[in-house]
């Protein structure tokens, strides 16, 4: 739901720390677990060797992908005050990404439904920014919590400072 200040609007969307340590714990259960249980077919080599070597790098590059997705999935933080927008992206290894915007920029809000087949649908709230690059709100649970958002965020933003 919208904060209830009317004078800025902080709109985290995080990545924890669980979510990182997941990736990495995956990445790191792919790259050694086959290597370890295939290791008698490894060495000495074999007839099955070369087989087993794909089926080993095959897991690997998977691990190296989740390795990967743990390095770049960011955290961002929206915040609005009057007349002002600033997005920041933080990425570990990176230097925090901030995009910032004023109505000038002609900034396009959006909300945008989620279908899913298993389980609820979500909102977004989208922004479009005029060079078509486009930030998402973190889910909202319901379409009028989404409208919520965007149109107390648009009308902050919109507002003289």
């Amino acid at each position: 739901m919208v904060p209830p200040r009317t004078t800025r609007i902080d709109h985290d969307i995080p990545t924890t720390l669980v979510v990182r340590l997941m990736l990495v714990l995956a990445g790191l259960a792919m790259l050694l677990i086959p290597a370890w249980l295939l290791r008698h077919g490894l060495w000495p080599p074999g007839s099955v060797s070369p087989v087993i070597v794909l089926i080993v790098l095959a897991t690997w590059l998977i691990g190296i992908f989740f390795l990967g997705a743990a390095m770049i999935v960011a955290s961002s933080r929206w915040i609005i005050s009057p007349g002002h927008l600033r997005i920041t992206l933080n990425r570990p290894f990176r230097v925090a990404e901030t995009h910032a915007f004023t109505p000038r920029d002609q900034v396009r809000f959006s909300v945008k439904q989620l279908d899913w087949v298993e389980t609820l649908d979500t909102w977004k709230v989208i922004l479009t920014a005029p060079d078509g690059r486009t930030f998402a709100s973190r889910p909202f649970y319901s379409a009028e919590d989404a409208e919520a958002f965007r149109s107390a965020a648009e009308t902050l933003f919109r507002t003289k400072a």
